[in-house]
């Protein structure tokens, strides 16, 4: 019999959960804060998590970007309740060992319990602009990008990949439907402090603070992002604990 999609990955994820490797030591702390900085640090043999919030823990450990949030799907307080965490484990221990041993964490400390489905979510096409493309295709090549906040340089990449990069300012999932096929040399600048918030529905934006990465692309590349809605991976979270077990 085939197993349903959502039912598979939650016994690979969580029927293996109790196999996964565990921490030597691990101390969970509420941050009581109300604010400051919050980090993660991996060093080795170590990994220290300050005035966290559950769902950051949770990218973390299933190795998603920050700018993805929206990928998990739960309570509204694994953005407020912040912690304290610092962990021990074997100074020769990989990386993706050392997620596994987060996720045991949470399941065991805050009895996490999750499974993945597809949802139709606000999401962003990137798509040509009336007049068409400011960009030509040029040679492959090695592939090359870098960037700070309020400019980007792109060396022979394509359409696809753009659209990935630009997710993270654009605060949603982006998808390429350019119909744009090779690779592209551009750069791109834009005012980071643009609301986007402002941006209307055919990817203009009214701002007073320089333009935002949706005017950008129109008026430098001749592109623009159009809001469409379509399918994400989304980890749903099915139970959690707010107050962990004790140390």
């Amino acid at each position: 019999m085939r197993m349903p999609g959502a039912f598979l990955f939650f016994l690979l994820v969580h029927g293996a959960s109790a196999q996964n490797p565990a921490f030597e030591v691990a101390s969970i702390k509420a941050n009581q804060s109300g604010g400051g900085t919050s980090a993660i640090r991996l060093t080795a043999g170590r990994v220290s998590m300050e005035n966290v919030s559950l769902k950051k823990v949770m990218l973390n450990a299933y190795g998603i970007p920050d700018d993805r949030e929206y990928t998990i799907a739960g309570p509204a307080w694994l953005t407020t309740e912040h912690f304290d965490i610092e962990a021990t484990f074997p100074a020769d221990t990989p990386v993706p060992q050392v997620r596994q041993m987060i996720q045991a964490l949470l399941a065991e400390r805050f009895k996490l319990v999750l499974h993945n489905e597809t949802r139709q979510l606000p999401m962003y096409a990137l798509v040509v602009a009336k007049g068409g493309p400011k960009i030509r295709a040029v040679e492959a090549g090695q592939p090359r990008t870098s960037g700070q906040p309020g400019h980007f340089e792109a060396t022979r990449i394509g359409m696809g990949k753009f659209a990935d990069l630009i997710a993270k300012q654009a605060g949603l999932p982006v998808t390429d439907a350019t119909g744009l096929d090779g690779v592209f040399d551009f750069k791109l600048d834009w005012s980071p402090e643009a609301d986007l918030r402002l941006a209307s529905a055919d990817g203009a934006a009214e701002t007073s603070g320089g333009a935002s990465i949706f005017t950008a692309l129109q008026e430098q590349l001749g592109l623009r992002l159009e809001s469409r809605k379509g399918p994400v991976e989304v980890m749903v979270v099915d139970r959690m604990e707010k107050t962990p077990t004790e140390n």
